[in-house]
Parts: structure tokens; C-alpha cells; sequence
């Protein structure tokens, strides 16, 4: 009993194998003459030449075959080497027919031959038990590829999923491809002849496949993808009609040959199909999952089966010449499990997981090390076959293996590159709401679900409703989302999507908190300028505006335009010149002191090296020398100020001394609002601050130093 899926497909996989291996040397235990024959308008001639044969040419006509000695000489026709007796119309062409095929086998069985050409000549032709290898024409191993693919894509369906009656469907419809593909195959491509008693079998091999095929597809469409659409009785019904016709055209009779017999069950099949294709999808309407499933797999399906009838049983049918080699009409087969391969990977077919894709890769590079063993040991020694082998598998199938891999288990739609720029776009959006809308849009483009809405209970991204929905979590403010019916309702979530949200969660997260703390930076900073703007240059124009001096009142305006300008500076990132800025404030203080009756000493002490001071450094700095001299005179009583300005090893020194009554700020910590703000600007400008009086209370000297 086969309990794992790994075991079901390693036995699939050895039966379909050992069948393969039986249709090869089926088709391989023919008599072999050194030529080839084909029909080349009504006339056989000699196709391909595989020995150096005396006088025989590539493209001579072919009269007839005998015994070497010239006895049972049969004249041959184009019927001879037809590609499947099902071209012929009546069942009594069909038992001439094999009639002769088993003459010429009988002749065929001898050790020698004669053929006779058009031109006169003849040739005796030794004939070998088997034909080689190399004899098998492209056609024969084209068919042999889709009957083991189908049979094997069907199995690994099957395997992976047994307890579904529609997996178990799909696979005899592959074990159904599989006979029909390997019996046309040798049949197809015989030197001549076989014996008839193999070659009924392998026709009805044949027929038997092709009405089976129709009978699984019905019943296939009829289950799937919703419930059962037609009644029990009635699929039955279906099921005991086409037996019956099957087994009037075995026993060839009611009907009046192959075409009928043969190719109208297919017809009917493949109309019923086309019928229940458009009621299944008709039931989906609700169910976009399960529509975008059926129309993948129905458009597969028509295709891989519906040309192949188009191309070839409607000719013999209508009694023409078919579009195209039965042989070669196969591929189109390939289409249908082809397309199981992609529904599986896009829409969960059949309610497969991706993970099923790992074993079938590990399988198929099991198999062609095998195979490719099995052909080099031919030539080489075992062990240098094995070694051979691997090496090769190593070199070409784990490249192919990975290139699949990432063509049928990403998810992703957007590159690395695409997805960073994204992310920066919503969190440079320029509020909340326009952050919400790019998340969205993210959202949107990543995973195109049919629904996206805000959710309320997401606390961490999950994924319910065994794949149709995704929720995503709150996030730097962003709203949690919930997400439904992913790829316009053509695929499930799965793992992959899960892990890419919890992915970008972080990464999203920091960018939009880094985005917001700019943002409040930038708030803050307004609401700074706009303070400088109304304290010092409103202040500014309201002293020149009470100033009844036209002098006094024409500084007091150069003063605040300096002062504007200062602020533009800041605004515009350029930075203030120190020269500048301690030659306004010169005379700034120098006006203040002498309406106060104070003498000031301004010495300055910079070279010749400009320096620039930003913005923020620029306030601190005279503000708080503002503060310094408006303390000065308000509370020292003193009768003159000294300012010395120097630099010392990359720091501005300043120095303020006067000769009033002294302060130890020191000692007092918790001195008034004025000294409280200029330890504060202090701090913000990594400066140092100190205050000492002087010897006998003799004034007070204040030094603060900053770093440029």
C-alpha cells in the first residue's frame, strides 16, 4: 500500500519507465534491411540509408519486395506504408489492409531479400532480427515524450492529492495518452510491416486510448472545478454509449469504417467538453479562484486536444489529407499537462500546494541521471558512465532545476529596486492620508487583490480562509489592511506572500518614522524662525518706528533688514560671515551702552581667514550676548564694558567684563529666566559657560566659548 506521496511518485515514476522501455524495444524487434521507405506522390521510395548498399540511392522508387530467390513477390502500394490504417474508410480496406501487412512481415522474417526499384534493378538485402537505436525517426521519440510526460505529469497530480476523485481523473487521462501515444508510435514508424496479430493489438491499443481519453475528459468537466454537474445516472449513460461504440468499431461492425468508428467519439467528446467548460465556468461566476483555474485549464485542455481532432480526425473524417503527421500531431497533448504545471503553481490546481514542485525536481534529476547512465554505459565503463552522468546532471539540470524554480514558485512581481522606491514613496507621502493611499497602491501592485479594504482586527500579518485572504498589521500609523482573492482571483496566498509582508513591515516602519521625526524637525524649525521673526526683527521695526531721531530710526531699520537677512541666510542653508555679524553687533551694543552712559572697549581678535557660523549657531551666539549686556545694564551699575573676541586652537572665545557691582552665577544655579536660557542656548551650541566677579567686587567677567 503506498502511504507517502514521495513513495507514489518514485512508483509512478518506475512504471512509467518500464512501459517506456517496453514500447522502445517493441518498436526496436523489427526486421532491419539497411533503408528506410516513405510516400513521395503514390510512389514508395527510399527515405533514409543507414549502410553503404550498392547501387541503391536515397529517393529511388521501389517497385516490389521477394523471397531472395525471387518467390512470394509482392507489388508494393502507398497503403503499405501508411502512417496509421485509420486514414482508410472502410473496415473491409481496413482487414485488407493488415492482411498484406502480415504477407510482408512473414516476407520481411527471412535472413535475405530482394528488392526490386522502378528503373529495373534489384538488390538482395540482408535483413537483421532488430533495427538500431539510431534507426528510430524524431516522430517516434516525440510520441514517446508525450505519452511518458502525460503519464508521468498526470501521476505526480495524482500522488500528491490521491483522495480527490478529480486528480485520479487526470491521470488515467494520461495513462489513456500514454497508450494511445506509445502504440502510434511503433506502428507509425515500422520499417514496413508488422505482423498482423501486433498491430490490431496496437491499433485497438490506440482506439482504446483515444475513447477513454474523451471518457475522463467528461467526466472530468463534470466534477470540476465545482460539483458534480451532471447526475450519476447520466454520466453513466455516457460512459456505457461510448463503451458500446468502442466495442463496435473492435469488432468493426455497424459502422462503415475507422473514421466513424474511431474519430466521431472524439467529436462527441470534445463538444460535451466544450459544453461543460461553459456551464462550469456559468457556476464560478462567484468564485474567482476557481474560474481563473478552469479558464487556465480549460484553454490547455482545448487546445492540446482540440487541434490534434481539428488537424487529423477531421480530415479522415471528411476524407482529406491531414494538416499534419499524427505523430507530431501528439505534441499538442503536452499542452494539456503543461498547463496542470502552470495551474498548479499560479491558481493551486487541483488544491495543490508548491512545495509538490521540489519532489518533482528532485525526481526528474533522478531520472535523467538514470537515463543518461543507462545510455552511457553503452560506450563507456559503468563507473565512468556513472561518474559521466553526474557530472553532467551537476553542469545542466541544477541550473535548469533553479531557473524553473524561480519561474514557477515567485510570487514577487516587483524587483528589489522597484519595491525600495515604493517603500520611500510612502513614507515620503506629505500626510497621513497620502501615506494610506501609497501603502494601497503597494499593496495593490504587489499582490492585485480583488478586494483591499481597512481592517480592524489585524494585530500581525496572517493569512485565513485557506488562502483567500491576507491581513497586514498596523504599522508607523498605517492603517491595518485586509486583502482578498490575490492576482484578480487567480491565485491563493501563500507562505511566500505572508513572509514578504513581514518582510517590509520593519523596513517600511523605520522609513516612515524617520520621515515623521524629519517632518516635526521641519516643524519645529519654522516655529523657530517664525519666533526669531517676531521677536528680534519685529522688534527691531518697532523701536525704529518710536524712534523721533531720523538717524537713530534709519539704524534701527539697517538693523532689521540686516537682521532679515541673517534669517534668509538661515532659510537658505548659505550660513552668516562672523566679521559681518560682529560688526552689526558692535554697533548694536555700542548704541545701547550709550544710552546707558556706559563706555565700551571692543576689542576683536580673528585673522584674516573668514568664518561662517550657520544659522542656529549665529542665534545662540548673539542672543546670548544680548542677554550678557542687557543684564549689564539693567543690573551692574557700571561705569565700562570690555568685549574681547579672539580664536584659540579652533573655538571662539568671547570675554565680557565689567566694573559694576559683580554676580557669582556660579555659585547661584538657580538664578532668574535669563540665566536659565543661557545655560540652555549654551548646551545647544556644545559651549562653555562661566561667570566670575572680580577681585573686591570690582565687576564680573563672563567667558563663553564654542566650537566653530
Amino acid at each position: 500500500m503506498i502511504k507517502t506521496p514521495f513513495v507514489a511518485m518514485w512508483g509512478i515514476l518506475l512504471t512509467g519507465i518500464m512501459l517506456t522501455l517496453l514500447a522502445v524495444m517493441t518498436a526496436l524487434y523489427q526486421p532491419w534491411f539497411g533503408l528506410t521507405l516513405a510516400l513521395d506522390k503514390q510512389h514508395i521510395v527510399v527515405d533514409t540509408i543507414s549502410m553503404p548498399l550498392g547501387g541503391v540511392q536515397q529517393g529511388q522508387i521501389v517497385q516490389s519486395i521477394a523471397s531472395a530467390d525471387g518467390r512470394n513477390r509482392i507489388e508494393l502500394v502507398e497503403q503499405d506504408v501508411m502512417e496509421d490504417p485509420d486514414q482508410l474508410e472502410t473496415y473491409q480496406q481496413s482487414r485488407q489492409f493488415f492482411s498484406r501487412q502480415d504477407y510482408l512481415a512473414g516476407v520481411l522474417r527471412q535472413r535475405q531479400i530482394s528488392m526490386q526499384f522502378a528503373n529495373g534493378n534489384s538488390i538482395v538485402l540482408d535483413v537483421k532480427p532488430r533495427r538500431p537505436v539510431n534507426s528510430l525517426p524524431m516522430v517516434f521519440w516525440v510520441q514517446i515524450l508525450v505519452g511518458l510526460s502525460s503519464f508521468l505529469i498526470g501521476g505526480w497530480v495524482w500522488g500528491m492529492s490521491r483522495k480527490r476523485y478529480t486528480t485520479l481523473i487526470l491521470f488515467i487521462a494520461g495513462c489513456c495518452i500514454m497508450a494511445a501515444a506509445f502504440s502510434a508510435a511503433i506502428y507509425s514508424t515500422r520499417i514496413l510491416a508488422l505482423p498482423a496479430p501486433l498491430f490490431e493489438l496496437l491499433s485497438n491499443l490506440n482506439h482504446t486510448g483515444a475513447a477513454l481519453f474523451g471518457i475522463v475528459l467528461v467526466l472530468l468537466f463534470s466534477n470540476y472545478p465545482t460539483a458534480r454537474l451532471l447526475p450519476p445516472r447520466l454520466q453513466l449513460l455516457f460512459v456505457v454509449g461510448t463503451f458500446c461504440w468502442w466495442l463496435c468499431d473492435m469488432f468493426k461492425v455497424f459502422f462503415s469504417g475507422p473514421p466513424i468508428g474511431a474519430f466521431v467519439p472524439l467529436l462527441i467528446a470534445l463538444s460535451i467538453i466544450l459544453l461543460l467548460s461553459w456551464w462550469q465556468y456559468r457556476k464560478t461566476k462567484y468564485d474567482p479562484v476557481a474560474q481563473a483555474a478552469l479558464r487556465w485549464f480549460g484553454l490547455s485542455l482545448m487546445l492540446g486536444a482540440g487541434i490534434p481532432v481539428l488537424l487529423v480526425s477531421m480530415p479522415n473524417l471528411l476524407d482529406i489529407d491531414a494538416a499534419m503527421s499524427q505523430g507530431y500531431a501528439f505534441l499538442f497533448f503536452l499542452l494539456i499537462y503543461v498547463g496542470v504545471v502552470q495551474g498548479v503553481a499560479r491558481y493551486r490546481l487541483f488544491e495543490l500546494e508548491s512545495w509538490i514542485f521540489r519532489i518533482l525536481f528532485y525526481l526528474l534529476g533522478a531520472f535523467l541521471l538514470v537515463l543518461l547512465d543507462a545510455l552511457l554505459v553503452m560506450v563507456l565503463s559503468p563507473l565512468m558512465s556513472l561518474s559521466l552522468a553526474i557530472l553532467i546532471c551537476g553542469l545542466v539540470w541544477l541550473p535548469i532545476r533553479g531557473w524553473l524554480q524561480a519561474r514557477l514558485l515567485q510570487r514577487k512581481k516587483l524587483s528589489d529596486s522597484e519595491l525600495f522606491e515604493r517603500i520611500l514613496q510612502v513614507s515620503f507621502a506629505v500626510n497621513e492620508q497620502e501615506r494610506q493611499l501609497q501603502w494601497k497602491a503597494l499593496l495593490n501592485d504587489l499582490f492585485q487583490p480583488l478586494n483591499l479594504e481597512i481592517s480592524e482586527q489585524a494585530s500581525h500579518s496572517q493569512i485565513e480562509d485557506n488562502g483567500l485572504v491576507l491581513y497586514t498589521p498596523q504599522v508607523a500609523g498605517l492603517a491595518a489592511m485586509r486583502l482578498s482573492y490575490p492576482q484578480q482571483g487567480r491565485r491563493l496566498f501563500s507562505e511566500y506572500d505572508q513572509q514578504l509582508i513581514q518582510n517590509l513591515l520593519p523596513f517600511l516602519a523605520q522609513a516612515v518614522e524617520s520621515r515623521v521625526a524629519y517632518d516635526n524637525g521641519v516643524r519645529e524649525e519654522r516655529h523657530r524662525i517664525a519666533r526669531d521673526l517676531h521677536d528680534d526683527l519685529g522688534a527691531k521695526l518697532l523701536s525704529g518706528l518710536y524712534q523721533k531721531d531720523v538717524d537713530q530710526a534709519k539704524q534701527a531699520i539697517r538693523q532689521a533688514i540686516a537682521e532679515m537677512r541673517t534669517i534668509v541666510n538661515g532659510l537658505l542653508g548659505t550660513g552668516v560671515e562672523l566679521n559681518v555679524i560682529l560688526q552689526e553687533f558692535e554697533y548694536e551694543v555700542a548704541t545701547r551702552l550709550q544710552s546707558c552712559g556706559i563706555e565700551l572697549n571692543w576689542q576683536q581678535k580673528l585673522g584674516d581667514a573668514p568664518i561662517t557660523l550657520s544659522y542656529a549657531q549665529y542665534r545662540h551666539y548673539i542672543s546670548m550676548l544680548r542677554e550678557i549686556i542687557s543684564n549689564i545694564m539693567k543690573y551692574a551699575n557700571a561705569q565700562s564694558v570690555i568685549i574681547d573676541i579672539s580664536l584659540s586652537d579652533s573655538q571662539l572665545v568671547s570675554v565680557i567684563c565689567d566694573d559694576g557691582t559683580g554676580f557669582d552665577g556660579e555659585a547661584n544655579q538657580s538664578g532668574g529666566n535669563g540665566l536659565k536660557n543661557l545655560r540652555e542656548r549654551a548646551t545647544e551650541l556644545s559651549a562653555t559657560l562661566h561667570f566670575h566677579s572680580l577681585p573686591e567686587a570690582k565687576g564680573l567677567r563672563v567667558e563663553l566659548i564654542f566650537p566653530l
